[in-house]
Parts: C-alpha cells; sequence; structure tokens
C-alpha cells in the first residue's frame, strides 16, 4: 500500500471549496512565481509522484536512495513515449492521484497504467481507484474517477458523462470490478473487505453505498490567464469562474440519465494554459527517459 504519510511534496494548493448535496465541489491551483503560472514547477511535481501512481506496491517499500534512479525511470518509462503528447491524457490522470493521495489522505488501490501492455496504449476504465479510509479505520469508501485534462470544461463535462454511462453499466462494472479484485496487493490492509464490496455475489446497489466518483476537470482558466501572483483579486476573479463553470455542471448534472446513482466529487483544476503544462511535463519526461534507458 502506498501509505499517505510518504508521499512527495507537490506546489497545488486547495484554493475553494463548495460544499454541495448534489455535487460538492475542490478547486485547486499550482499559483504564481515571477509572474507567471508554475507550470514548470507544476510539472517538475508530476515527474516526483510518478512512481508513487505507477509502481506496484512491493517495489514502492524497497524505493531508496541506492535504487531510486532506476525505479522512476522505470516508472516513467511506462507514461507515454510518443510526439502528440498534448493528445495525451496521464496528466489528467496523474494530477487526480496527487490530489486524492494529498489531500483526500488516499491510498492507491491499484496502478492501471502499470499493467499497460505497451507505452503508447491507453488504459480502459475508471482512471483511478483509491480508497479513502474513515479516521479510526472501521469504514472505507472506494472512489473511483474519472479525469479529462482538456482546455475547456464544458468539452471536458460531455466527455466524462459520456464515459460515465459506459462505465456505471452494470456489466462493465461486474468486469471492472473483478479486474481489479484480481489485482488487489495480497497484504492490502483492507483486501479482504474490498473483494467483498466488489465481489458478483454483492449488489452493485449495496457496493455503492461505499463509492464516491471524484470528476477531475481541467481548463483553461480566464482567471489564471489573467493574474500574475495569488492575489485576493486572484482568489476573488477565480472563485466566481469556477462558480459559473459549477452552476453549468450542476443543471447538467442534475438532467444526466446515468445508469445508477451516484455520489460525485467535482474537482476542478483551473490552468493558465493547458499547453504551458503538457509542454513543460513532456520536457522532462522525455529527459528522464532518455536519461534512464539502458
Amino acid at each position: 500500500m502506498t501509505g499517505s504519510n510518504s508521499t512527495p511534496e507537490t506546489v497545488l494548493e486547495l484554493v475553494v471549496e463548495h460544499a454541495d448535496e448534489l455535487l460538492p465541489t475542490s478547486v485547486f491551483c499550482a499559483g504564481f512565481e515571477d509572474g507567471a503560472w508554475r507550470s514548470e514547477d507544476l510539472s517538475f511535481d508530476l515527474v516526483a509522484w510518478a512512481a508513487d501512481w505507477i509502481l506496484p506496491a512491493e517495489e514502492l517499500s524497497g524505493y531508496n536512495h541506492a535504487n531510486g534512479v532506476a525505479l522512476l525511470g522505470k516508472a516513467l518509462s511506462r507514461v507515454y513515449k510518443t510526439i502528440d503528447y498534448e493528445k495525451r491524457g496521464e496528466i489528467g490522470e496523474l494530477l487526480l492521484h496527487i490530489i486524492l493521495r494529498k489531500f483526500f489522505l488516499s491510498s492507491r488501490l491499484i496502478s492501471r497504467i502499470y499493467f499497460k501492455d505497451a507505452a503508447n496504449d491507453t488504459v480502459k476504465g475508471f482512471d483511478c481507484a483509491h480508497v479513502v479510509e474513515s479516521s479510526d479505520g472501521a469504514d472505507i469508501e472506494l472512489w473511483l474517477g474519472e479525469s479529462k485534462l482538456y482546455q475547456d470544461s464544458y468539452s471536458a463535462a460531455t466527455a466524462i458523462y459520456n464515459e460515465l454511462k459506459l462505465h456505471l453499466s452494470r456489466d462493465y462494472l461486474k468486469y471492472e470490478f473483478a479486474a481489479i479484485s484480481d489485482k488487489i496487493p495480497q497484504d492490502y490492509p483492507q483486501r479482504e473487505k474490498l473483494i467483498k464490496l466488489l465481489s458478483r455475489e454483492t449488489s452493485l446497489d449495496q457496493t455503492f453505498k461505499s463509492v464516491v466518483v471524484p470528476i477531475f476537470i481541467s481548463y483553461d482558466s480566464d482567471a489564471a490567464g489573467a493574474h500574475l501572483e495569488n492575489t485576493e483579486e486572484y482568489l476573488a476573479d477565480l472563485q466566481a469562474e469556477v462558480q459559473s463553470h459549477w452552476d453549468s455542471l450542476s443543471g447538467r448534472y442534475s438532467k444526466w440519465t446515468l445508469p445508477r446513482k451516484i455520489r460525485a466529487h467535482v474537482i476542478y483544476f483551473p490552468m493558465s494554459t493547458k499547453s504551458a503544462l503538457t509542454s513543460a511535463f513532456d520536457g522532462r519526461l522525455k529527459a528522464w527517459q532518455s536519461t534512464t534507458k539502458i
């Protein structure tokens, strides 16, 4: 298990929270430095977190200064190797992983990306499978996430809706839950409870009482693009902007005809520009892949 008390640091900050019975929302931002949104610093975080995102528990448990470069290189080799990096969704999945681990104190249940057959394959199914425990460990929630790294939030929400219609269907969930159960590490503390929760014998109606679907939506933010530092004016503009996006999503969400009722938690990630972040990360990723190539 990847423990929440041994994670890397991050420049991400929780800047807005919106409590709502239908769609609770959290907003995260990388902030500014020297008059620019911190895309370079965030790209460093993405590389630093790759091992926590990708490597199996047994390899992470032995991660140290002696093998760290080799293991991080192994993790980064699984991300992608293509010139069409702007069309990839791994950054959104990794950002969702960081946020859940760092701010919601989750533990990663399985790493879907680790089981890819080839680096440029796309992984089907939910974009993350994490577990959040109650403070006393008596209760658990399974967080099955959907993420979209887009330039506008409306298109991201549309794409997520289309995926949820598929991923929440009975047959898909039965297959998905079986695949997740097969990959839960033997020493995972809540393994038996999770296997029972995901088993064929447990009704999906019962299972989804313990499931939360984090919906990660990134977009090019007018507020982030118009400001140079974290000021009260920026936060006020950002809050108004997110409220507008949330109003639009909430109105659509109430009309979505999903296969089953879910508890969702919306995570907005406003960027100065998507292109700046994807370009910065791609440069760091390929430099590491080249350096650690055997």
